[in-house]
């Protein structure tokens, strides 16, 4: 993805398994303007705190209730994931679809995990996922063929120590960061302290 740098840069370091990840997402998406820009950083999930579940659920039916209730109020649907698997895959193709197709195709693919509970570890089903929501999926067969994008992404989730990231999703901007639960005001004014 080509970052503008005459204009500030949000990084977003986020994890496709994970739900806060997806609201905030959206979130960002309708408080961005022409003059901030956007890098999408996905670490995948907090490594050693999903060693011992790994494929399992993480969160309880009480927590997903809530969750559910939450992404209701940004007008989301959201279910838990069929299951946790890697997002390799899927992190692999940000950068490749630039800085337009990069919002279209993370936004499908967090619809893939959260509300068609696809595999995105999976790359088939991936691209049969972006093909029923008309992105082009020929762009994610490309950065899968290329093997300089796997150690991209192996290198992104080192980041978790590289940057001390706790967890995500986190918003930097400025050198100050604002993580964990992202609510709409919240964000807000997090924004605009930083940009005023």
């Amino acid at each position: 993805m080509k970052i503008d740098f005459n204009t500030p840069v949000i990084k977003f370091y986020f994890s496709f398994q994970c739900p806060y990840s997806y609201m905030a997402w959206e979130m960002l998406k309708k408080l961005l303007s022409s003059k901030v820009g956007v890098a999408p950083i996905e670490i995948g999930l907090f490594p050693q705190s999903t060693s011992k579940f790994h494929y399992q659920d993480i969160w309880g039916e009480p927590r997903w209730n809530r969750l559910v209730k939450d992404a209701a109020k940004i007008n989301l649907k959201i279910s838990p994931p069929e299951k946790y698997v890697s997002s390799m895959v899927a992190a692999r193709a940000i950068e490749a679809y630039g800085n337009i197709g990069a919002k279209d195709y993370i936004t499908s693919v967090f619809r893939a995990v959260f509300f068609s509970r696809v595999d995105i570890s999976l790359p088939n089903s991936l691209r049969l996922h972006l093909q029923s929501e008309g992105i082009d999926s020929s762009v994610l067969s490309a950065a899968i063929d290329n093997p300089d994008t796997e150690k991209k992404a192996a290198d992104q989730q080192l980041l978790w120590g590289h940057e001390r990231i706790r967890m995500v999703p986190t918003v930097e901007l400025s050198d100050e960061r604002y993580c964990g639960f992202i609510d709409q005001s919240g964000l807000e004014r997090f924004l605009r302290a930083e940009l005023d």
